[in-house]
């Protein structure tokens, strides 16, 4: 008599023995090997027609051009803000190999669907380390990928961030399509929540003096990116009622709206068309439009001999991705040795323009002491200053004359900032602040003369339990 259980187990076993064996050829080689069980699991849920891609982002500190005449500190993933936009399909292997050239540690934290070794939190990379994501990209939709290292505003907001585009497994209606990511920075605090600066794509007003072009009759496609940390504002594009996929999902429903509200972190997907030629103003309303959050769509009649899926889009789409991201390089003019510029863009209240403004950060304190505690002109950072409140500087209060000038030496093994003031009050950084955008790292140092007498309060913006005084005499 056959038995059928046996023949059945022998059968299911024979089964189990494929699967992992054919898994186990395409799984990361030696390099990516962070992760390989994670990897493993994921990897023998791969549909048979799907791709891998295979990235490398690399963290390094330059300088860059964010606004006319405005050169900043940066922080970046391949030397832009935002860094590279990622793409994939539903069901792809994508792999990062994130190399740190930085002297901070930093992560790479990818929004969607993945296990915890993959998400960029807890597994920091050291400078001069690197990291292997490895991950099936899901759901489809507009994504993102930023630093998530404390304190993440900083980090974020320095330029750490980045579009990683999932398309579904079927292909879309034909589009020209374009990927805004916004994001925001202030020169004199990365914490502040109304910052002097929002930009699309790393550069504030860009998008005014080179508008995005499209054609009439033609669907514009927007993968728009929320990185700012600011509150939520609202995307308005001029000229037509538009269609909104609720964060950047394409499985959620879509909506025609007006206007589309987007916190921070969020993302949404928005498809507009016009019949008409003209120029059609995007902006989030608000006091981001007045900082560089504009831009404006330059729509075109078609000529008679256009090329579908060139010119325009009719059966085919057009990608602007690669066309906006060296647009971005030729702005920002990366330079790892360039200066800093000392003034900040105000826009103008009628046409939006930008006007160069210096600052003056000179402040007065109306209590003068006649103290003297400690009559140097050299502080050190301690070692383990950010847990030791007033002891974080020694000598911790000095005395100097009107004139001279203070240097804080970093001794410690972790970045601090001397900011003049109280924490989080609106006149910290007025008078002197080595600021979240030039960080002393450990060994380095930060000067300010002092030329009006006082006493003055400093502390550190990264640690604000440190504290210190500096009493200045006549």
């Amino acid at each position: 008599m056959v038995n059928f259980k046996f023949i059945a187990s022998v059968i299911l076993g024979i089964l189990v023995l494929m699967t992992i064996a054919a898994g186990s050829n395409i799984i990361p080689v030696s390099g990516s090997v962070n992760n390989t069980s994670s990897a493993r699991a994921q990897v023998q849920a791969l549909e048979p027609h799907s791709k891998t891609h295979e990235y490398t982002l690399v963290a390094e500190e330059t300088t860059l051009e964010i606004a006319p005449g405005v050169r900043v500190d940066a922080w970046t993933y391949n030397g832009t803000i935002p860094g590279p936009t990622l793409t994939a399909t539903e069901g792809d292997r994508v792999i990062v190999h994130f190399i740190n050239k930085t002297p901070l540690p930093h992560t790479v934290h990818f929004h969607g669907d993945h296990p915890s070794i993959q998400d960029g939190v807890f597994e920091q990379v050291m400078a001069n380390e690197t990291y292997t994501y490895d991950f099936i990209a899901t759901p489809a939709g507009a994504l993102m990928y930023h630093c998530h290292v404390s304190p993440v505003m900083q980090h974020v907001r320095m330029g750490l961030y980045g579009a990683f585009i999932v398309h579904p497994k079927h292909p879309l209606p034909p589009a020209r399509e374009y990927v805004l990511v916004s994001g925001e920075y202030d020169t004199q605090n990365q914490l502040n929540p109304f910052p002097e600066y929002y930009m699309f794509n790393g550069y504030a007003g860009g998008y005014l003096t080179t508008p995005l072009p499209a054609r009439t009759n033609e669907t514009v496609r927007i993968y728009l990116i929320n990185m700012g940390l600011s509150p939520s504002y609202g995307m308005h594009i001029h000229g037509t009622l538009f269609k909104a996929y609720p964060s950047g999902i394409w499985q959620n429903p879509p909506l025609r709206i007006q206007s589309w509200e987007l916190g921070s972190g969020n993302a949404a997907i928005l498809e507009a068309k016009w019949p008409w030629p003209g120029k059609f103003t995007f902006h989030y309303h608000g006091i981001p439009e007045e900082r560089g959050a504009m831009g404006y769509f330059n729509v075109t009649n078609s000529p008679v001999n256009a090329i579908d899926g060139k010119d325009v889009a009719i059966t085919k789409s057009i990608n602007m991705v690669d066309w906006q991201t060296n647009l971005t390089k030729t702005m920002q003019k990366a330079n790892a040795s360039g200066t800093v510029t000392t003034s900040i863009v105000h826009p103008h209240s009628n046409n939006h323009g930008m006007i160069m403004e210096t600052k003056n950060p000179q402040k007065q304190s109306s209590n003068i002491s006649t103290s003297i505690s400690s009559i140097t002109n050299d502080v050190s950072i301690v070692k383990n200053a950010a847990t030791l409140g007033d002891k974080s500087y020694s000598p911790n209060p000095i005395t100097v004359e009107t004139g001279n000038t203070v240097t804080w030496t970093n001794t410690d093994n972790i970045v601090h900032t001397v900011t003049s003031g109280e924490p989080n009050t609106v006149n910290a950084g007025e008078l002197f602040d080595s600021g979240l955008t030039a960080l002393i790292m450990p060994s380095k140092s930060f000067s300010h003369k002092f030329i009006h007498p006082g006493e003055f309060s400093y502390f550190c913006r990264v640690h604000p339990t440190m504290v210190g005084d500096v009493n200045v005499l006549p």
